[in-house]
């Protein structure tokens, strides 16, 4: 048997240890001198019986007894408390109720020691055995009880799978997302679930239960894939895993996903064939429109890569075309000839602008503007443009639509759609436009890759032309697409529609038949029509001339030059860097004369944002107009922050001129 003594007399430990193993030579005693550690070892070595001085520092024997009654590990141990002091009957009944199993007084006699420690370790073992009996017959009844109520809830589970068995299966029908369908390839006989009916639009009693139901609303396209695939899988069991457009009720086509598995008897013969069909038409659109986004994003890395260069080149073709243009005032011919160079460099701008504005690169400057007037004053604009063997209609809602919009851009938007027109009616025709509003729901929406619900100012463009096929259709807003001979078509028109339209949350649809004409309607978002719409009129008013000196920053020497040029003769000074480095030293120097720094953002050495920020650390009221002919991303990019003047390029010479007069005459806050 293992005994632990705690006591905080060394000489009381030893005489114990003596007078066991005197009379009682199979115990082992483990010893403590202290409660906290008797405590400790009393849960590590689990022994028969406890003998505990009651007087000891810090913990008393009560205190310790009391602790060790409480713990799960030790309460079952019996305690026999020690005393030479306090052998009264207060002192026991103390002890007995803290859990004391037993006492003993000092001096400590040999025969009532070995008679107590028996007695306790027989109770204990006693105690031990009967707690062990109890669990296991407890364990052995919860078992029992166990294995009673699991075969009892089974009972109940296969009665109630049993009775609700075709409820279910009719709720699963009733709520998959999927349509299924049943086909008894023997006789004929067709089912089809009611989500089925449900995905094409159609009431359970709106559409019978026959194949026919699903073979005629098949898409043309598809038909010849269906079939074969069907085949393929009843004679060669090839899994039936096919993707085509049904016709829906409300008359277009949607994408369904359509799996099923057959049954054969022992013949090989397929006597049965059921499975399940998914509408996919979010995924069709979700996957084309990242086609699309590609294919803009590839459009717009190429613009963004060369807008740069080329709006240089077209702001030097512009500058001087203007210059030689105001210097022959009164020589008509070179006039003319000057104003197509003027023109021609306009449309190349035009152009460069289109190709940013279809990558949504190009920065906009919309307002509230009411549609039917942008379309009034382009009017006549686009009769030139179809030329007088076409006949050009214009139906305008006499109610204002206000949309929020960038006036120049859905001019632009009129006028490729004209230039497409034109080209379709070769023998003459009519076009037309008009303008309405719709309010776009759910229903509109679905087998479109159209924009969100609400209400819509509507542009219809309709021309008599030759129409377009299927095919056609699908590629139309394609960069680079065209049908046009070699030479005569960039390809670009339509996809820069594409992208106005886009960056102005709207939509198109287009509806096209070969020798049926050709319907685009532009779909844009109708703003708070409280607020009052309007058309702001580009300034076209005559520079005027100043005397300020300009600190002009640009490192494209042909730009440096003409504008430069132009400053000059409209009587401003002029002081000229060709990097963001040399602008800072320039204006260090001259700080005292200079009104304005006309500043390109892109430099070399040190660029416009970062020339500047170090000018306004040694003049912080100084005036700056930016110019660029980088992209905005690319701008941003760099640090510019919005709400500065900038000017993009190609830079047209007056109005360049009208900013910087508009700048140097703003009054400092």
């Amino acid at each position: 048997m293992k005994l632990l003594a705690i006591d905080d007399n060394q000489d009381n430990l030893l005489t114990l240890k003596a007078l066991l193993q005197a009379f009682l030579p199979e115990a082992s005693l483990i010893t403590s001198q202290s409660a906290a550690d008797g405590l400790r070892r009393a849960k590590l070595e689990s022994p028969d019986a406890i003998l505990l001085d009651i007087q000891m520092p810090g913990m008393d024997g009560f205190e310790a007894t009391r602790r060790l009654k409480e713990l799960p590990a030790t309460r079952h141990i019996p305690v026999i408390l020690v005393t030479a002091h306090r052998t009264d009957a207060l002192c026991r009944v103390q002890g007995l109720e803290c859990g004391a199993d037993a006492f003993l007084s000092k001096p400590i006699d040999e025969s009532e020691l070995v008679a107590q420690i028996k007695a306790m370790v027989r109770i204990k073992k006693t105690e031990d055995a009967l707690r062990r009996e109890r669990d296991s017959l407890e364990g052995l009844v919860a078992r029992r009880t166990f294995d009673l109520s699991c075969a009892n809830e089974a009972l109940l589970e296969n009665l109630a799978r049993l009775a609700e068995s075709e409820e279910r299966y009719e709720r699963a029908v009733r709520g998959t997302s999927d349509g299924l369908w049943d086909w008894d390839l023997v006789s004929g006989a067709c089912y089809f679930s009611p989500r089925w009916k449900e995905l094409l639009g159609f009431a359970e009693e709106e559409l019978p239960d026959r194949i026919d139901s699903f073979f005629s609303r098949i898409h043309p396209d598809e038909e010849a894939l269906v079939r074969g695939a069907l085949e393929a899988h009843l004679s060669q069991r090839v899994p039936y895993d096919v993707e085509m457009r049904l016709f829906t009720k409300s008359g277009f086509y949607l994408w369904f996903r359509c799996r099923g598995q057959a049954e054969w008897n022992e013949r090989g013969e397929a006597v049965r064939m059921a499975g399940a069909t998914s509408d996919i038409t979010e995924r069709w659109q979700m996957e084309e429109q990242l086609r699309q986004s590609q294919k803009m994003e590839a459009v717009g890395q190429l613009a963004g890569g060369v807008a740069h260069d080329f709006n240089n080149i077209l702001t030097v073709i512009a500058g001087y075309a203007t210059i030689l243009k105001m210097d022959l005032l009164g020589k008509k011919e070179q006039a003319e000839v000057i104003e197509q160079i003027v023109t021609a460099t306009e449309r190349a701008a035009q152009l460069t602008r289109g190709l940013l504005t279809f990558s949504r690169k190009q920065p906009m400057a919309p307002l509230r503007i009411d549609l039917g007037e942008i379309v009034l004053q382009v009017e006549k604009f686009l009769a030139r443009i179809i030329g007088e063997d076409i006949q050009l209609q214009t139906e305008i809602l006499p109610v204002p639509l206000p949309v929020l919009a960038d006036k120049s851009q859905i001019e632009q938007i009129l006028v490729n759609l004209a230039a497409n027109a034109r080209d379709a009616m070769d023998k003459g025709g009519r076009f037309t436009i008009a303008t309405g509003l719709q309010e776009v729901d759910d229903g509109s929406l679905r087998g479109h890759q159209l924009g969100a619900c609400g209400r819509y100012a509507v542009i219809t463009v309709v021309d008599t032309g030759r129409g377009m096929d299927a095919e056609t259709q699908k590629r139309i807003f394609e960069p680079f697409f065209t049908t046009k001979e070699l030479g005569k078509g960039t390809g670009l028109g339509m996809a820069i529609v594409y992208g106005i339209v886009q960056q102005h949350k709207g939509f198109i649809k287009l509806e096209s038949a070969p020798g049926q004409g050709t319907t685009f309607s532009i779909y844009l978002p109708i703003v708070d029509e409280r607020q009052p719409a309007r058309v702001e009129a580009a300034d076209q008013s005559a520079p005027v001339a100043g005397c300020e000196t300009i600190l002009l920053a640009e490192d494209d020497p042909g730009v440096r030059s003409m504008v430069e040029l132009v400053l000059k003769q409209f009587g401003y000074q002029v002081l000229v860097a060709s990097d963001g480095q040399e602008a800072v030293e320039m204006f260090a120097a001259n700080r005292a004369r200079i009104g304005l720094i006309l500043m390109d953002i892109i430099m070399p050495n040190k660029n416009g944002v970062e020339a500047f920020a170090e000018i306004r650390e040694l003049q912080p009221e100084v005036k700056a107009l930016f110019i660029s002919g980088y992209t905005a991303e690319f701008i941003q990019s760099r640090g510019m922050q919005e709400g500065v003047d900038l000017l993009m390029k190609p830079v047209q010479p007056m109005e360049l001129l009208r900013r910087v007069r508009s700048i140097l005459e703003q009054k400092q806050p």
